[in-house]
C-alpha cells in the first residue's frame, strides 16, 4: 500500500501522501467523476494524468465519507466541495507523489521532491529580508530551506485562489527555526488593501519508498 503517511498536522486538518505505483483502473474504480472533470482529466498524458486521478483519489479517503463528495473548481481553478462550504482542501503533486489536504478554515498545501533546480530559481521567489535570513542559516540546511520557501508560498498562493500574486512582492515567511526535520512559521499575503496572516507547517519526508521531499500545509489564522 503505497499510503506513504496520513495525519493531523493542526487541529481540524487532515494530510496525507501517496506514492503512485497503481494503474489507472485502481484508482478509476472508486472515484466516480463529473462530466466536467472528465474533461479536464482527458486533457491529461501520462504522470500528470495519473496524479490528477490520485489526489483526488486520496482527498476523497480523508474525508471518511463513503460516497465521494462533489467537488467543482472556482474561476481561478481552486478546487471546493460543492455542497459543503464548511470544508476547505488542497491538492499538490511531484514526480509522482501526491499530497491532499483538508481542514476547516481556508487552507492550501504543496509537495516537492528535492531538486537541484531550485538553486536556480530562488531569486523568483525568495525577497531581500528572506535572503538574509537565508543567509544566516548554516549552509547545510539551505537546500532545504529554498524548498520549505517555495512549498510555503505555493501553500499561500493555493489559499488566497485568486491568483496574480508575487511570490517575491505579496508573499512573505516570518523567521523560523528548522532543525532538518520539521518547523512552523507564519505567511503573511500583502497585496493592495488585502492583508492576511496565515500558519505554516512543514516537514521534510524521507523515507526508503520515496525520494526525499518537503510538505507544507497553510490555513488561514482566525
Amino acid at each position: 500500500m503505497p499510503l506513504l503517511f496520513y495525519k493531523h498536522p493542526a487541529p481540524g486538518t487532515s494530510f496525507g501522501l501517496w506514492h503512485i505505483t497503481e494503474d489507472e483502473a485502481f484508482f478509476r474504480e472508486d472515484l466516480p467523476l463529473s462530466s466536467e472533470e472528465e474533461q479536464e482529466f482527458a486533457q491529461f498524458k501520462g504522470i500528470r494524468r495519473m496524479e490528477w486521478l490520485a489526489g483526488r483519489w486520496l482527498l476523497h479517503k480523508l474525508t471518511g465519507e463513503e460516497h465521494r463528495l462533489a467537488m467543482g473548481k472556482n474561476t481561478f481553478a481552486k478546487p471546493f466541495f460543492i455542497h459543503h462550504p464548511e470544508k476547505h482542501c488542497s491538492l499538490s503533486h511531484s514526480h509522482g507523489i501526491v499530497g491532499a489536504f483538508l481542514s476547516d478554515h481556508v487552507c492550501g498545501c504543496d509537495v516537492q521532491v528535492l531538486v537541484k533546480k531550485i538553486e536556480k530559481i530562488a531569486y523568483k521567489f525568495i525577497g531581500k529580508e528572506e535572503q538574509a535570513f537565508l543567509d544566516s542559516i548554516p549552509e547545510e540546511y539551505q537546500f532545504d530551506l529554498l524548498h520549505i520557501f517555495w512549498t510555503a508560498k505555493e501553500s499561500l498562493y493555493k489559499t488566497y485562489g485568486l491568483k496574480e500574486l508575487d511570490f517575491r512582492e505579496h508573499l512573505y515567511l516570518e523567521p523560523f527555526e528548522w532543525n532538518g526535520k520539521t518547523g512552523k512559521t507564519i505567511g503573511r499575503i500583502e497585496k493592495n488593501d488585502f492583508q492576511q496572516r496565515y500558519e505554516l507547517v512543514f516537514t521534510k519526508y524521507q523515507s526508503e519508498d520515496a525520494p526525499d521531499l518537503i510538505w507544507t500545509i497553510c490555513q488561514e489564522m482566525g
